[in-house]
């Protein structure tokens, strides 16, 4: 188990990890959109055919390095229709059969019942547990509640002295919610505008540092 940057979110102390949460036993993750690389060579993009494989490989690592009991992933499991990364999927929830796995569905989670239930993946439209609120997309939020969504895949621009930039993934925490970077490789990121009292965590070559 790795040494994780430790905050506090919704009153839980959590671990932040490379586009992770660790909560006691429990993974947080988002966004990872399998099957996105095939998507887009079945549109005609050149995309080398091992692409495919990161996601899954950097999945597998996760769940040998930190040995979860429960992983919670808050939407967009695949990134469109049934294709050959569903029963590639199904084949790493059966190697680690003593892990629950759950899905916050998201605006691209649309297989049916059937194909979850082969991934032997509980469903859920959200979760509530205390104070925090699991969804895909943010919602609205107030009082004590923390909706901790992803979606966004979010991202953080860094600038250089010599007029370098770089954008990475990163984690955001406003008042009531907190956006987990995508976990997929080719998901994108959109720059984020942190307004005055947000904390921004980038995810800088495997490890998580805070940025303001």
């Amino acid at each position: 188990m790795k040494d994780l940057l430790r905050v506090e979110i919704g009153g839980e102390e959590m671990g932040l990890g490379n586009r992770y949460i660790r909560w006691g036993q429990i993974l947080i993750l988002a966004d990872l959109h399998l099957g996105k690389t095939m998507h887009f060579r079945k549109s005609g993009m050149a995309l080398p055919p091992e692409a495919r494989k990161t996601d899954q490989a950097a999945f597998i690592a996760l769940l040998d390095e930190e040995q979860p009991e429960r992983v919670i992933i808050l939407g967009d499991l695949f990134h469109s229709e049934a294709n050959t990364e569903v029963e590639e999927l199904a084949m790493i929830t059966s190697r680690y059969s003593e892990v629950e796995f759950l899905l916050i569905k998201g605006n691209h989670d649309i297989l049916s019942d059937a194909d979850y239930r082969s991934l032997d993946m509980h469903t859920e439209e959200a979760l509530k547990a205390g104070n925090l609120l699991l969804t895909h997309e943010p919602v609205e939020a107030s009082g004590n509640t923390m909706n901790l969504h992803g979606h966004i895949h979010p991202g953080v621009v860094l600038r250089g002295k010599g007029r370098q930039r770089l954008k990475v993934p990163c984690f955001h925490l406003s008042a009531h919610h907190f956006c987990l970077p995508a976990f997929g490789a080719l998901t994108g990121l959109m720059a984020i505008a942190p307004k005055r009292g947000d904390r921004v965590f980038g995810v800088i070559d495997g490890g998580v540092v805070e940025l303001s």
